[in-house]
């Protein structure tokens, strides 16, 4: 079988004053460190974009990752491993922080995400193609997984998917323009060593061109959620990250807050059973996280409790309980005894505190 080194050879025989491309312009490749050094450095290469955080810290010490990069201007083509369950999050906040912009369509080729793009619900399985918007938040639980993904800058996305309600789209992968579109980002990332920047060029904006007449018109993604709603999901989470200490926190507070109505909050926050629900497993999450972590050791359950908008010690206990299977000064002698750093039972579209540390 030829490699891509015989076909960049060849290609040199036959048009000997054209480079290239060879080697991708980035190479990351994080072997398992005893020290789980290579998880924390994945962190780090992903900051720019969202937040990532292993399911079971006790994976570290055997993570490994990697990331192939082909720059294109103005696109990029990428491929990226990750061998352990993950959480990614990328939150209101960090969408204003990083002023980072583009759209990712990406190829799955293993493992799944399942989660949330702003209030849209949001599955990808080996084969699919998924359009995920940068300019939004969302939250995903990864299996181990590959994928190949195409970056586009917002600046240079065509007319026809600008407007769309792209955010969370996966396009059905037995339709054919979806497994034309999956087999030519399979092909056009195998021959991209052999090209020269000029093909390489051309081949990723054909891309792009087929995903206008292929989704463009996609009756599906304009029933979807509008970028406005998913933009005020992502701001109502900031908010309210900043004001949980607000025991007069609400759903009209923050309609007021956000200076909109109640009804548009409303609407954002249906898949999560309403804004005050909302409200409450945040809170429930911050304090488990505390207690868990002993963060705040000098300070009574009650304390802490009435800090993070909790108006009776003995209801909040009961409810913590009820919501996570344990009390919190069990939660907390556990923390103490073993040094244990146990995540808080997942809700769908609901990070984790250490993932959404927002408005602090």
């Amino acid at each position: 079988m030829p490699t891509d080194t015989d076909g960049a050879a060849e290609h040199d025989a036959a048009f000997p004053d054209q480079a290239v491309l060879g080697h991708p312009h980035v190479v990351l490749d994080l072997p398992p460190t005893p020290d789980g050094a290579s998880f924390k450095a994945w962190q780090g290469h992903l900051t720019f974009a969202c937040h990532a955080e292993l399911l079971d810290p006790a994976d570290a010490p055997a993570f490994h990752a990697s990331t192939r990069l082909y720059a294109l201007q103005p696109f990029l083509v990428s491929e990226a491993t990750s061998s352990h369950d993950n959480w990614l999050v990328r939150t209101g906040e960090d969408v204003a922080r990083t002023g980072v912009d583009h759209v990712n369509i990406s190829l799955h080729l293993e493992g799944s995400y399942a989660g949330h793009c702003g209030s849209r619900p949001f599955v990808a399985m080996p084969g699919d193609v998924s359009f995920i918007d940068f300019g939004l938040p969302f939250g995903f639980r990864t299996s181990p997984y590959r994928t190949l993904a195409l970056t586009v800058p917002r600046s240079a996305m065509p007319a026809a998917l600008q407007h769309r309600a792209l955010h969370g789209h996966v396009p059905d992968a037995r339709l054919p323009a979806t497994r034309i579109f999956a087999q030519l980002m399979r092909d056009v990332y195998a021959a991209l060593p052999a090209l020269t920047l000029p093909q390489a060029i051309a081949a990723t904006t054909s891309m792009v061109e087929f995903a206008v007449a292929a989704f463009g018109e996609d009756r599906h993604v304009r029933e979807a959620a509008t970028p406005a709603d998913l933009d005020l999901f992502g701001r109502a989470q900031a908010k309210i990250e900043q004001l949980l200490g607000d025991e007069e926190l609400s759903a009209a507070t923050l309609a007021d807050a956000l200076n909109v109505s109640r009804s548009a909050l409303y609407r954002v926050f249906v898949a999560h059973d309403g804004v005050q629900a909302y409200i409450r497993e945040r809170r429930l999450q911050r304090c488990y996280e505390i207690f868990n972590g002993d963060d705040r050791a000098g300070e009574t359950i009650g304390s802490i409790a009435f800090s993070l908008g909790f108006r009776s010690e003995a209801h909040f206990s009961r409810t913590f309980k009820e919501r996570f299977g344990l009390a919190p000064r069990e939660l907390r002698a556990v923390g103490r005894k073993h040094g244990v750093d146990m995540l808080p039972p997942k809700i769908n579209g609901v990070a984790p505190d250490r993932l959404q540390r927002l408005g602090r």
